[in-house]
């Protein structure tokens, strides 16, 4: 272990403090800048990244930085994919240090805004199974020295312990998962089950009593007693539909998607027609296509709910790195500022930790169209 070859007892102190640092119950983007931070601060560096390594074992999902603000962020553009000295550190596996970056043989160069550096230092971030989770990247020592073998160990033995934490975190948020799908899938029986049967059993009954004798107030009060109960038994389809969960290892993305789309005519009662790229299957990776199911599902949700919408047309194309997923309804539409939702605001959210955004656009009786994105390789 790395953690052996540090003889220095400051700098020992100075890892376990680093180490300590760490919110292990954090997001784990949170977590992930957490980290960044503290190993960049462990031997001084003016900047610091964390590189997740996707599932091709080659290119970057995730870039989280240190030391770079957020306008030099976004006046460089897009995130590295790994290629120059970068996708040297994740094809080698193993640290990298260099002291010219400039005049490395794996350099790329910097594309255009990006601040000069000259030194860099690059270990892995290994998690307990040994699968590299994604690299630590550090550049330019504040005192202007390049980094040495003791920085290298230090952040060696820093990228084993993040790993470990990585771990950690990733099967809590396993673990919270399993257990709200399971209480998912058992609210949603219980309200098919039980819940809607009851209410139809009301329903008949009144029915029944129209037919008796009555006056005309009467059998006003029912009526609208019986067009609440459909209200109120396609509400609760809805929600049904709503915290329905998939099996996510059943079928390709574009077979989930078709499933979907189906169970929306099944259940709510609207004709959706949809589109897919055809390519959509091979491109995008499993975590994103598990949310842009998710997605659509909040999205097809929402025009049940609020649209009175009998179509719906669904698009899932591609569009570079990202997923498009749109939905136009032919429903009454809405006129701005319309407060965002809980359908909504998780759309954005969930659109926004993968890289992407969501956008609405609505007409009063001319329906609406919503467009959400995605890092296809996230």
């Amino acid at each position: 272990m790395t953690f052996h070859r540090i003889d220095d007892p400051k700098r020992l102190h100075a890892l376990i403090d680093a180490m300590l640092m760490i919110e292990t119950d954090a997001h784990l983007n949170e977590l992930l800048r957490t980290i960044v931070e503290n190993a960049a601060r462990l031997v001084g560096a003016k900047y610091g990244a964390l590189g997740v390594v996707g599932s091709d074992a080659s290119t970057l999902t995730r870039f989280v930085t240190y030391g770079v603000d957020e306008s030099t962020r976004a006046a460089i553009g897009h995130n590295p994919h790994g290629h120059g000295v970068l996708g040297e550190t994740i094809r080698g596996g193993a640290p990298l240090r260099v002291d010219q970056l400039a005049s490395h043989e794996g350099s790329s160069g910097f594309p255009a805004n990006h601040p000069v550096m000259e030194r860099f230092l690059g270990v892995p971030v290994i998690t307990g199974d040994g699968h590299v989770y994604g690299n630590l990247y550090l550049t330019d020592r504040l005192d202007g020295a390049p980094f040495d073998q003791q920085d290298e160990d230090l952040v060696e033995a820093f990228g084993r312990a993040a790993g470990l934490v990585i771990d950690q975190a990733t099967l809590r948020h396993e673990l919270r998962e399993l257990t709200l799908s399971e209480e998912r899938e058992r609210l949603a029986r219980d309200l098919h089950d039980t819940v809607i049967q009851r209410l139809f059993g009301v329903g008949l009954a009144l029915q029944v009593t129209l037919g008796a004798d009555l006056d005309e107030a009467s059998r006003a009060r029912i009526n609208g007693a019986l067009d609440d109960l459909d209200a109120t038994i396609h509400e609760i389809r809805t929600t049904i539909f709503e915290i329905d969960q998939d099996d996510f290892d059943a079928g390709s993305l574009e077979e989930r998607l078709t499933t979907l789309s189906e169970e929306v005519g099944t259940r709510l009662g609207i004709d959706v027609s949809l589109s897919v790229a055809p390519t959509i299957n091979h491109l995008v990776g499993k975590n994103c296509g598990r949310h842009t199911v998710q997605a659509l599902r909040e999205m097809l949700s929402n025009v049940a709910r609020h649209s009175q919408a009998s179509h719906a047309s669904v698009s899932v194309e591609l569009d570079g790195d990202h997923v498009v997923v749109t939905v136009t309804d032919d429903g009454v539409g809405f006129s701005a500022p319309v407060g965002a939702g809980r359908g909504l605001r998780n759309l954005v959210s969930r659109a926004r930790e993968l890289g992407g955004d969501c956008h609405v656009d609505s007409t009063p009786g001319r329906g609406t169209l919503v467009r959400w994105t995605a890092n296809r390789l996230d």
